[in-house]
Order: structure tokens, then C-alpha cells, then sequence
């Protein structure tokens, strides 16, 4: 009885370290999808899914490099930036059949402490912030609002990395 306590105990204490928690809308460490999906406070993140129109041509370049990257997202669930970039990242990765077993995303506070070691040691100035990783390295990032759209820039970070030669 007192070993299933302790599992139990040690059960309720992990998912609390790994998953991000919630106050007043904000999210802070890691996220999975069904958070944003699940809760009404994050009602933006489903509208904003279906409203982006998302360029198809990039979207297939980035469908056809999808088994070359992973990508890591920060970002505020209170803020104004990350509610507009989010959801369209979100659209592109989906559109993308991009798994999301590459897509790795933490939520920040304020300050852009994401309370996770891994998602701390990017060295994250400002949220939101979406890096584009190969083999453990970074390939460029879209760190604020994206230069074009957010395929279009994670297209040409991907066009970029392609041409680097190894």
C-alpha cells in the first residue's frame, strides 16, 4: 500500500512538472495541443486555426522537408503576438502533416521564463519565438512577428538550410 502511494504520488508530481499550468489564461512550460484545444480560455487558438489562410505552395515545401526538422515554439498565452502567430504556426504544422512529435511547444511568462530547463537554455530574448532545428541545431528562428507569413519564413529557413553546405 505504501509503494502505491508513493507511485501515485510521484505520478501526480510529474505530470505537474511536464505539463504546462494554467492561471488566468496563461500557460507556463510545456504544452500539448489538447490544452489549447480543450479549454475555453483558449477559444482564440481554435479561431485563429480556422480563420489563417495559409499560402499552399509554401505549405507543400515545407510538407515535403517535414522529416528534416523539428521545430521548437515559445510563447505568451496572454499576449497579443503569440495569439496571431500560434494559431497560424498551428494551421501551417497541420497542413504540413507535420507530426507533433516535431513540434515542441512551452509556454512563457512575462518575463519569458518558460519554468522548463530544455526551453529556458534556447536563450529566448522576447516571445514568441519559433525555431527551426535540425539534428539538435538551430536554423533560424521567426522571433516576434514573421517577416512575411509564417510558412513563407519557415519555408526560407528551411530553402537555407537545404543549400548550406554540409
Amino acid at each position: 500500500m505504501r509503494l502505491h502511494t508513493v507511485l501515485l504520488g510521484c505520478g501526480l508530481l510529474l505530470s505537474s512538472v511536464t505539463m504546462a499550468q494554467s492561471v488566468k489564461g496563461q500557460l507556463k512550460g510545456k504544452i500539448e495541443m489538447k490544452q489549447l484545444t480543450s479549454d475555453s480560455a483558449f477559444a482564440w487558438f481554435y479561431t485563429g486555426v480556422n480563420r489563417y489562410d495559409a499560402n499552399t505552395n509554401m505549405v507543400n515545401y515545407i510538407k515535403t522537408n517535414k522529416d528534416k526538422i523539428q521545430l521548437v515554439a515559445l510563447v505568451n498565452t496572454t499576449d497579443d503576438a503569440s495569439k496571431k502567430l500560434l494559431p497560424a504556426f498551428y494551421k501551417v504544422m497541420i497542413l504540413a502533416s507535420v507530426p507533433e512529435e516535431s513540434i515542441h511547444l512551452y509556454g512563457a511568462d512575462n518575463s519569458g521564463n518558460t519554468g522548463n530547463a530544455v526551453a529556458d537554455g534556447y536563450k529566448v530574448k522576447r516571445v514568441p519565438v519559433i525555431l527551426v532545428m535540425r539534428d539538435g541545431k538551430e536554423e533560424g528562428r521567426i522571433s516576434g512577428s514573421p517577416k512575411q507569413t509564417v510558412e513563407d519564413d519557415l519555408a526560407q529557413i528551411i530553402m537555407k538550410m537545404n543549400n548550406k553546405k554540409d
